[in-house]
Parts: structure tokens; sequence; C-alpha cells
């Protein structure tokens, strides 16, 4: 195993497991609900952002960890998918994704922290998933 897939794996896991818990515990989303013509109660769409975002985060750590015990192709293939999935976290907060609130509010600063996250996937998988695969002699 190179040390690029060990890094890769590594930092993939810890980013999965920051994400999991950023949008609910390290830097909540918004708390309030907002009340709808009707007069019913809803979540504001970070609240569901974060949701998504954690389910994100899940999938990132199985890739991850999927890394860490696969050899040859299979491992370049999965820094692909890790790439897209960091692409994926940036692209939730935004517009193109669900969003988050539009006057400054705490979901705001969660956002950053997910920019930051889905970046360093994205580097991180496309450095994998651009490395060289030794080959294996046959005979």
């Amino acid at each position: 195993m190179s040390i690029k897939s060990k890094v890769t794996g590594l930092l993939g896991s810890i980013i999965g497991v920051l994400i999991i818990f950023t949008p609910f515990h390290l830097a909540p989303v918004c708390q309030g609900l907002i009340e709808m013509k009707t007069g019913n109660m809803a979540h504001m769409r970070c609240h569901y952002t974060g949701q998504a975002e954690v389910y994100l985060g899940i999938l990132t750590l199985i890739i991850s960890l999927m890394i860490l015990f696969s050899q040859g192709l299979v491992r370049r293939y999965l820094g692909f998918i890790l790439a897209a999935l960091g692409v994926i976290v940036i692209l939730m907060p935004t517009h193109l994704g669900i969003g988050v609130c539009m006057s400054p509010m705490e979901c705001h600063t969660t956002a950053k922290f997910l920019y930051v996250y889905g970046g360093l996937l994205t580097v991180g998988g496309l450095v994998l998933g651009f490395t060289k695969v030794p080959q294996i002699p046959l005979g």
C-alpha cells in the first residue's frame, strides 16, 4: 500500500467523521422553525442541508475505509468517487444544492466548514485517482 493511499484513506475517514458531526454538533445549523402560510411550523432549509451532509459524511467514511483495504485499480476508482463526494459536499450548502438561510445566520459558519472539508476531499481523491497503478509482470 502506497503512502498516498494511506494518507488519503485516513484523511478521508477523519473528514468523514467531521462532516457527520459538523452540522448538528461542531458548528450547528440554525435550530429555529419558520411558520408557513398555513400556520404549520417547518425547519429552515439549512436543517435539511445538515441532514444531507450527515449522509454524505457516512458515505465518505465508508469509501475512505474501502480505500484503506483495497488495492490496484479499485483504489484509483474509489479516489475518483471520493473526489465526487467532495464536490457534492461543497455544492450542498449552495443554491445548486439544498442551500442555507438567505440572511447571515449560524448556518453560514457551517457552510464554510463544509467548503473546506469538501475541498480537502476533492484534492485527496483526485491525487489518489490520478496515481499510476504499478503493473504486475505476467509470467
